[in-house]
């Protein structure tokens, strides 16, 4: 899973950096979708803009994390896939951060700021790892 979503998260920014002029927007649903080429020295969403070294260091981190304890903990594939979902999403802004020093965005959905792929793994993958853990059932004690 974080290979994959690691993939099609380059392949993704590659194709906006080449097609979409940094700054601009090309509309896709009307005014409702619209894909907006614009750097992101923050985190996710374009929360705090100013800690590009605080959130490379974090992708770092999260990764060898994630790496470690998947490694040491084989989980069932329910797990490893939404593990996987936050390394992909990680790795992929990791990567820009240290290759462009910010990352690129492009999805905008105009009623929340501009994100991307990675962004949407990450997000997606925290929310069921908070959900498998809130209704998985009750272990006898």
């Amino acid at each position: 899973m974080a290979v994959a979503v690691f993939v099609v998260d380059r392949i993704t920014k590659s194709l906006v950096t080449a097609e979409v002029p940094f700054g601009t927007e090309v509309q896709v649903i009307g005014n409702l979708v619209s894909i907006t080429n614009v750097k992101n020295s923050g985190a996710a969403f374009g929360v705090a803009p100013a800690g590009a070294t605080f959130f490379l260091i974090a992708s770092v981190v999260v990764s060898i994390g994630l790496v470690v304890y998947v490694v040491r903990n084989p989980g069932n594939p329910w797990t490893d896939a939404t593990l996987g979902l936050i390394l992909g999403g990680t790795l992929g802004n990791g990567f820009d951060r240290i290759a462009y020093g910010t990352v690129t965005d492009f999805i905008n959905f105009h009623v929340w700021p501009v994100f991307n792929l990675a962004d949407s793994a990450i997000s997606v993958g925290v929310v069921l790892l908070i959900g498998g853990y809130l209704i998985r059932p009750k272990t006898a004690a």
